[in-house]
């Protein structure tokens, strides 16, 4: 029975981590950086030559892209097939979390209940079912730290300076702030009390894997298009010299706060507090791992908060790797004292698992109740970004393009729209189908739309209540596909006779 049980935990886990991230994956409609992804991801398959590494035109590097390949061929609901890979990214996640505990100091027991939170913390739990970078970064940097931990443990070291590199390599190919681990990198020396000489190689033998990781990344160099991947960073993050030179820090600070309430919020509050509980453990050894793993949270969540001008959950989740060890491992640390403090470990974990199951029963339920904090709640439900009537509006064109041919403008030039309907259409007949963005705010549609459309016996407009300033009767109106909470509708209007007119 004994040796049963090793092995039958983590396949229990495994078994419940695949129900409750498979079932009713699309629920949530596509976001829209989900909606860009998977149409990259489809420009790829129609002509890889061109398109490979399109997603940096756009600031993003190309590795979940690429990923995603596969499934658009398997499944023929392309958000379904795009999610799927998020779902087997986390398998790997909780794999590999659960290594790393184990390597940290972790008891078997421990790697399980590790395991099991990188399943039901909400943060974990979302992004392993979303079609996004963040889940995949997560991944790269867990991998990347279960190298250097290994280096400090002078695990086959040459083989495992070579594998660090290339995990820290497709973390920066994953997403670019996989670069803020790298300082943390360099305080895993100290989880192990030796010599400085050791001290030292290892942390040249880590400078080396390092320097192997940014080599990987700068291979896209090659790409004439390189210099494209540092083009957005100005959108999302302020110069660090208007920060830390002219103050800007007096601004951005005040905001920790809030990010501070995003992991009380997703990863929990008792997550949160034996992280700072683990601070102070008598056992020096013990210890030392605690102040690494926060210190490492610390450092990449640190220069997000500091520079961001405007900072989503996700940007942080990241951090939420060190959180939960961290957390894993006091729970540990509790289970092995007196009955009080097992009482205490116990109350704890059980306010986990109520707060993870709320989060997960409406996500697999009724998603408009999803305890989502506000900002990812405009994101995911309520703005243009949120998918809301794409999927019924795609089946609407569908249908009428049965008996006729339609041309639809959508508004926006990218993303929820027009990408979210364009990705519902691929590798399907659409000649008598014509899609295009005509921007925002919606007063008019482009000539080149209008030249084209003219031709097409139906002229459909499909977008946001909030951002249509074109005057169009009323009666003209055929669809309405609103959001929760009173939130703006996505709309389907005919203006064929409205342009027919004007010709």
């Amino acid at each position: 029975m004994k040796k049963f049980i090793p092995w039958f935990t983590p396949a229990l886990i495994i078994v419940f981590y695949l129900i409750t991230h498979l079932y009713q994956l699309t629920l949530l409609p596509v976001f829209a950086d989900e909606a860009i992804y998977i149409r990259w991801t489809q420009l790829i398959i129609d002509d890889w030559q061109q398109y490979l590494f399109f997603p940096m035109n756009d600031g993003k590097t190309p590795l979940l892209m690429w990923l995603m390949v596969p499934t658009q061929f398997l499944l023929s609901n392309q958000l379904l097939a795009a999610r799927l890979v998020a779902v087997l990214i986390g398998l790997g996640q909780i794999l590999s979390l659960g290594y790393l505990t184990k390597l940290l100091g972790g008891k078997k027991q421990t790697t399980w209940l590790v395991m099991i939170l990188c399943s039901i913390l909400p943060f974990w739990f979302f992004h392993h079912r979303m079609a996004l970078t963040d889940g995949l970064l997560g991944l790269g940097m867990t991998l990347t730290a279960i190298g250097v931990v290994q280096i400090v443990n002078h695990k086959q070291k040459k083989l495992w300076v070579g594998l660090t590199a290339l995990f820290f390599g497709l973390s920066l190919w994953s997403k670019l702030p996989a670069v803020l681990l790298i300082p943390s990198l360099f305080i895993y020396p100290w989880i192990k009390q030796t010599k400085i000489n050791h001290k030292v190689k290892q942390i040249i033998r880590i400078g080396i894997a390092t320097v192997g990781g940014l080599a990987i990344f700068f291979s896209l160099r090659l790409h004439p298009v390189f210099s494209q991947i540092f083009s957005r960073g100005s959108d999302f993050l302020y110069p660090w010299q208007e920060v830390v030179l002219q103050g800007k820090w007096q601004n951005t600070i005040i905001s920790i706060p809030n990010y501070i309430s995003y992991f009380g919020a997703y990863l929990t509050w008792p997550v949160l507090l034996l992280n700072i509980v683990g601070q102070f453990i008598p056992d020096l050894k013990k210890r030392r791992i605690q102040h690494v793993l926060l210190l490492s949270a610390i450092i990449f969540a640190g220069p997000i908060a500091l520079l961001g001008k405007v900072v989503y959950p996700r940007y942080l989740f990241p951090a939420s790797i060190f959180l939960t060890i961290s957390a894993a491992l006091m729970i540990q640390e509790l289970f092995e004292k007196k009955l009080l403090q097992k009482i205490l470990g116990g109350i704890l974990v059980l306010c986990i698992g109520l707060a993870s199951s709320r989060f997960i029963y409406f996500s697999l339920t009724d998603v408009a109740k999803t305890p989502f904090v506000s900002s990812d709640k405009e994101q995911y439900l309520y703005e243009w970004s949120s998918g809301y009537g794409i999927k019924e509006s795609v089946d609407y064109i569908k249908e009428q393009s049965k008996n006729k041919t339609v041309a639809v403008a959508t508004e926006g030039s990218f993303g929820t729209l027009p990408d979210g309907i364009l990705m519902y259409f691929h590798r399907q007949n659409v000649d008598n189908i014509y899609v295009e963005g005509v921007g925002f705010p919606v007063r008019g549609v482009t000539e080149k739309f209008e030249e084209k459309a003219l031709s097409f016996d139906q002229i459909l407009l499909v977008v946001n209540s909030h951002r249509l300033e074109m005057k169009v009767p009323a009666e003209d109106l055929l669809q309405e596909y609103c959001r929760p909470d009173n939130a703006p509708c996505l709309q389907i209007w005919d203006i064929t006779k409205l342009l027919k007119e004007k010709e």
